[in-house]
């Protein structure tokens, strides 16, 4: 079946509320970046959805010399990368409920780290649960929705339970050995600060390795049956945690702060680092802060490897021609840049852009960029229309 041109139809003035609705305004921007079917249409596709936490540009895809991200790298030449995708607000909580509902913040009211969607949205249809209505399965294996980072790993955090049939919640030794973690501001929580731990062990005996396997167990069980699997790293969010072979790919040698012109934070309004590095670089030295350059994208290149693992098993599995893959961050992460701004909450490209990726089977936009501007909140009817 061909794709119909309900792209290009006008919004209906009202809608009655089912799970797969009219979001053709919405997905218009999405869909020409694609391209048209070339062959079957989308239907009964399992949907792999990738989230990483924090994570920014620091990709080889995107551009980054520095980045070791092969696995990420091959998905974005075989699907379709986002160069110019926003989040609705840099920070975990509201982009992760606005992505996952459809719905703006300001819809939702979902401003901060605490409330719940549900809170003032009690009955809105969940992008998990609208695949739920239609006969696919629904599962999630480590974070999707918000969690406090690391206090939450191991437990459902703010998870939506409605969503889901199965969920997995792996804790490995970056969560039972946080005593060895180092942290370069002791008068903040590590949850918060930069700090890090180049970590010995198996990739499997860290949460995300796990958060991998669970989801590569549940995908060889249910290979037969349509599936929606949220699959969500809980790094590069501090702590930077990962086994010590992905920091030795990056030589401390070999780590540049960003550059920052003079007086760069002249112009810009003080309101802009209330919740942001109001003391540049946190009053770090520059050996610090390249170790914590050097742990972040050493976890970068830990989540890689984990996303090349999910891509292996669906080779293997030999569905890979029948699953849509979905890649994303909930936001940007500032890495010193504006003459000392670190981690996320400011309307900079660095933290309001996110890395998205789209692989859709037999779509001829395949294997482009695209650089249109783009928003998070259209993924859920994007996907909608897709299958």
């Amino acid at each position: 079946m061909k794709m119909n041109h309900s792209i290009f139809r006008k919004p209906k003035s009202s809608v009655s509320v089912i799970p797969f609705c009219d979001w053709a305004s919405m997905t218009l921007v999405l869909f020409l970046c694609f391209g048209f079917l070339q062959g079957n249409a989308l239907e009964r596709k399992h949907v792999l959805f990738i989230a990483v936490d924090d994570l920014t540009d620091t990709l080889g895809c995107y551009g980054d010399l520095l980045a070791h991200t092969p696995h990420i790298d091959a998905l974005a030449s075989s699907g379709v990368m986002f160069t110019r995708a926003y989040n609705q607000l840099p920070l975990c909580n509201p982009t992760r409920a606005s992505v996952m509902t459809g719905r703006r913040p300001d819809e939702i009211k979902v401003y901060d780290l605490d409330r719940h969607f549900r809170d003032s949205m009690p009955d809105v249809l969940t992008l998990p649960q609208a695949f739920l209505k239609n006969g696919w399965r629904a599962a999630r294996s480590g974070k999707i929705y918000h969690y406090n980072v690391p206090a939450s790993i191991g437990t459902s955090g703010h998870d939506d339970p409605s969503s889901w049939q199965e969920v997995f919640n792996p804790s490995g030794r970056d969560k039972s050995e946080e005593e060895l973690i180092f942290n370069a501001e002791p008068h903040r929580e590590i949850s918060a600060a930069l700090s890090w731990l180049s970590a010995e062990g198996k990739d499997e005996e860290q949460t995300d390795g796990m958060v991998a396997s669970e989801a590569i167990r549940y995908m060889e069980n249910h290979k037969d049956q349509p599936f929606f699997l949220g699959v969500g790293f809980f790094r590069p969010h501090t702590p930077f945690v990962a086994p010590r072979k992905y920091f030795d790919l990056y030589p401390l040698e070999e780590i540049r702060l960003p550059y920052s012109p003079a007086g760069d934070r002249l112009d810009i309004p003080i309101p802009a680092f209330a919740h942001n590095c109001p003391v540049p670089n946190y009053g770090l030295d520059e050996l610090t802060l390249r170790k914590a350059v050097q742990a972040y994208y050493a976890c970068v290149s830990f989540v890689d490897a984990q996303v090349g693992r999910l891509m292996e098993a669906l080779e293997r599995l030999q569905i890979e021609d029948e699953t849509i893959v979905v890649l994303w961050s909930d936001h940007g992460y500032h890495l010193g840049e504006h003459g000392g701004i670190w981690q996320k909450r400011t309307l900079f490209e660095k933290s309001a852009k996110a890395p998205l990726i789209i692989r859709a089977p037999e779509l001829s936009g395949n294997g482009r960029p695209c650089h249109r501007i783009v928003e998070f909140v259209d993924i859920f009817p994007t996907l909608v229309d897709l299958v």
